[in-house]
């Protein structure tokens, strides 16, 4: 867990008269972050200070950046390609993975992941600022910099922006400057040492099995249903679908006032359970212990009917969610093994691909152990994280299945 806790406060910005100097200062900065990105980019460069030495002078002759809108500019750029160059090493380890799995019980092999692009940033992308390049004034008014030299802007936070504002528990960092349908917001980054997580004596964890049917069950027996979000996306992708084959201006007019709403509802639902989850960790004294379904995706097949809904499936934002609002409340996240959990009895250990009746469904061939599928694996998860919390040197039942069962 990271050892320092970060947050962003988004507050609407109202620009007054200097909207030509931001517009010409966000494409200028984009337009060097994207030479300085393809430059280092076919350069083979990775290291920040060699970028620095090979881009800073060319950056500030050939766009008219000031000098620390120039590195600014540099180290929005390495950061793409870096993030890009870890994705791209990740993809080919799951590849990898996969294909010797594929390849061990005679299936057809997967076709390689296409190689990462460079990465490209729009006129309109942020503007990244740092300590030297912005400063917030008072009476709610900031003081950024622009190729038109500094400028004034009035802030608009609400109640709640404010109170985080000044907050003196937190420092606060750099900056970006976003501009999202003719509205500029500046998103102003805080942080603050983490507070000590307390492990349970014993490793005890609160188990969360993740799913579409039911976003998340944990070892408890608490269900997060996914009917809502399910109805909802189909409601949102029926509406699309209709306006996109009218494509009038009106219909197209719609599709752009409807954008991101079905992202931003699924992001509000992850919240609510995310917060949910802690809450009960932090009563009970416990962990929390989720599977780790990276690749996911990859390495399983659906039909076409069910093509959507699963490329939707947010399970890495609601992970992401977890984990930072843990950080807050000082609570421990265990990242598990998901092999053989919704085949693996709790009670017994007996590991069949029989035991999982339906979706819904489990019923232990061996012990007759009977109740609902997801909260059967969540407890499996739950004892997973409790043998690795102790140091147990034997294999989990969860995890290896019993040389009578069947395969994952």
């Amino acid at each position: 867990m990271s050892e320092t806790l970060t947050r962003t406060i988004c507050i609407k910005l109202d620009v007054g008269g200097n909207e030509a100097a931001l517009a010409e200062t966000q494409q200028q900065f984009n337009a060097a972050a994207t030479w300085i990105a393809t430059v280092c980019w076919e350069e083979r460069i990775t290291n920040t200070n060699t970028a620095h030495h090979r881009v800073y002078g060319e950056t500030r002759a050939r766009f008219g950046l000031g000098a620390q809108l120039s590195v600014c500019a540099r180290a929005k750029a390495m950061e793409a390609i870096k993030a890009t160059k870890t994705q791209e090493s990740e993809r080919k380890a799951r590849w990898r993975k996969e294909h010797a799995r594929r390849r061990d019980k005679g299936k057809k092999a997967l076709p390689p992941p296409e190689p990462a692009t460079c990465p490209q940033f729009g006129p309109r992308s942020s503007i990244r600022y740092d300590a030297r390049t912005y400063r917030l004034l008072a009476l709610d008014r900031v003081s950024l910099n622009t190729l038109r030299g500094r400028i004034a802007c009035r802030l608009l936070p609400g109640k709640w922006q404010h109170d985080m504002l000044v907050d003196p528990t937190w420092e606060i960092g750099g900056a970006e400057l976003v501009w999202r349908r003719g509205v500029y917001s500046l998103h102003v980054a805080q942080t603050r040492s983490a507070p000590a997580h307390a492990s349970p004596e014993d490793g005890a964890a609160i188990g969360i099995d993740l799913g579409l049917v039911h976003i998340a069950t944990d070892s408890s027996g608490e269900h997060f249903t996914g009917a809502p979000v399910r109805k909802a996306r189909s409601r949102y992708v029926a509406r699309r679908a209709a306006l996109q084959r009218v494509g009038t201006k009106a219909a197209k007019r719609r599709l752009k006032q409807m954008s991101g709403r079905e992202r931003r509802y699924m992001k509000d639902i992850n919240h609510r359970i995310a917060k949910s989850l802690v809450h009960k960790a932090v009563v009970s004294r416990k962990a929390l212990a989720l599977e780790d379904l990276t690749g996911i995706r990859d390495a399983t097949m659906v039909r076409r009917e069910h093509r959507y809904e699963r490329h939707c499936w947010a399970f890495f934002q609601l992970r992401l969610f977890l984990a930072y609002k843990a950080a807050w409340a000082g609570v421990e996240v265990r990242l598990v093994d998901p092999a053989y959990t919704s085949q693996t009895c709790s009670r017994c250990g007996y590991c069949a691909a029989s035991n999982r009746q339906s979706q819904s469904s489990f019923l232990c061939q061996q012990c007759g152990f009977c109740c609902h599928a997801d909260y059967n694996a969540a407890v499996n998860i739950s004892l997973v994280a409790r043998q690795a919390a102790n140091g147990s040197s034997g294999t989990s039942l969860a995890t290896s299945p019993r040389a009578s069962a069947g395969g994952s």
